[in-house]
């Protein structure tokens, strides 16, 4: 550096460290122009050499406190690289893409103490489903399901043991009242808390499936919310996310699985040229869905929903390896109206197509209305039967399997009826679309693989 200012016929300030041109009488105007320029350029090198010697010396200082017992020794491992031990030293990045670029650049030790400081890291958008290492959303999940498992079994013991003793205190003549409220306090809490624990068992029995296909699982809290998939998200290159509707929490899950396992093989059937590796289905129960029909008439819950799948389905953009897979996102009955929400007010949802399967509504005007990847595709679908046509239109937005919706509209089996002659819609048709055999299921795994569905409703 110094050779080169001496070169150049200039000289370093050793106070300020400033590079300084020697004004001299030959030098015309332009000359010194061209001069001032190059003298820029020197200090610009100069400036960062000095940055880098500072950071140097304050690492070095640090050290030298820390290993004399002047400073105290942060938490957690450490790094000789400066930007990660940074980084581990502050929150992680909340921007998906951000975090899968540091997760992937941890040693297996540093994933391990991340996990040790928070048990929903596995959550974070952004973290790989399984990485080559394996430390992943997979493994740490799976490390936090028994945790919240025996919490919430542990949970009910308690409030098994204090209903137990108010019954006994009832039945030998104590009917105080308050004894009585306790009583009726504590029991729908004991029904709520079974209902939490029979939700982990699910989760994990799931996982636990011996069907040829491995699980994944990319979510799960402490407020009833999981994600499993069916094939690696991260390595296929056709991804489809599905969302449930009202009543349908974790103690269901082996229902929504059954649909997404039937969304994969059928995926795999429109497609003979895919590998199973190349497709993964998630279910996605990742909000609080409503859980009766009066507070399915809301569109509250889609809303808050709404964030969270947008944030899931750029987390799977961010840690999915080679070039983006085709993800498509299914919602069914209220689940649909969560999708619309995930790419209206202010939201975008990051898919290539969205079916909106049996729907109330989307929160839209029309398919326009929803913000998705360029060229995305709005498909709808309805069974003629499906009792949901009579809520539709109301609360929850346009029916997006109306043509006026601007949908690309996809044919489905009727769906059973409640009387004998087919007139009546029924609750069963309204669950029917993934049925062996039903054009809306082959419909719904063309658009997954990527090809032409084999029966569209032309307008």
């Amino acid at each position: 550096m110094r050779a080169d200012v001496t070169a150049a016929e200039m000289e370093i300030e050793p106070p300020s460290n400033q590079v300084l041109a020697i004004p001299r009488a030959r030098y015309s105007a332009a000359d010194w122009a061209k001069i001032q320029e190059e003298r820029a350029a020197l200090q610009a090198r100069l400036t960062a050499i000095v940055a880098e010697a500072n950071a140097v010396d304050e690492e070095l200082a640090t050290a030298i406190n820390m290993a004399d017992g002047d400073a105290p020794i942060p938490p957690g491992p450490h790094d000789n690289r400066p930007d990660i031990q940074q980084a581990l030293s502050k929150p992680m990045p909340e921007d998906p893409n951000q975090f899968t670029d540091l997760w992937n650049k941890l040693t297996p030790e540093e994933k391990d103490w991340l996990y040790s400081q928070d048990h929903n890291i596995g959550n974070h958008p952004g973290m790989p489903w399984d990485p080559p290492d394996h430390l992943g959303k997979d493994h740490y999940n799976r490390l936090y399901l028994p945790e919240l498992q025996q919490q919430a079994q542990a949970n009910v013991d308690s409030l098994q043991q204090r209903v137990d003793a108010l019954a006994r205190q009832i039945y030998m003549g104590d009917h105080s009242a308050a004894t009585t409220n306790e009583f009726n306090s504590l029991a729908p809490q004991l029904l709520a808390a079974r209902h939490s624990l029979d939700g982990y068992k699910a989760v994990q029995a799931d996982l636990n499936r011996k069907d040829g296909v491995p699980r994944y699982l990319g979510l799960i809290d402490d407020k009833g919310h999981a994600a499993v998939a069916i094939g690696n998200p991260d390595y296929a290159t056709r991804n489809a996310l599905f969302v449930p509707g009202t009543g349908q929490d974790l103690p269901t899950l082996e229902g929504s699985d059954l649909k997404s396992l039937r969304m994969y093989n059928a995926t795999l059937a429109a497609n003979p040229d895919l590998k199973p590796g190349d497709v993964a289905v998630t279910t996605w129960m990742g909000y609080d869905r409503p859980m009766d029909l009066f507070e399915a008439a809301s569109p509250d819950r889609a809303r808050a929903g709404g964030a969270a799948l947008d944030s899931f389905e750029s987390g799977m953009r961010a840690s999915h390896v080679g070039a983006p897979s085709i993800d498509t996102v299914i919602g069914h009955s209220y689940g649909s109206t969560v999708v619309g929400a995930a790419a209206t007010g202010g939201h975008h949802l990051d898919a290539n197509n969205v079916i909106a399967v049996g729907s109330p509504g989307m929160l839209s005007h029309d398919a326009s209305d929803l913000s998705l990847d360029p060229g995305a595709t709005v498909y709808g679908m309805r069974a003629r039967n499906d009792i949901i046509d009579v809520v539709t239109d109301l609360t929850l937005g346009h029916d997006p399997a109306a043509q006026e919706f601007g949908s690309t509209r996809l044919f489905a089996a009727p769906g059973p009826s409640s009387d004998p002659i087919g007139l009546t819609p029924s609750v069963a048709a309204h669950s029917s679309y993934w049925s062996e055999g039903n054009p809306g299921l082959l419909n719904m795994g063309a658009v997954i693989a990527g090809v032409p569905p084999p029966q569209p409703i032309p307008n």
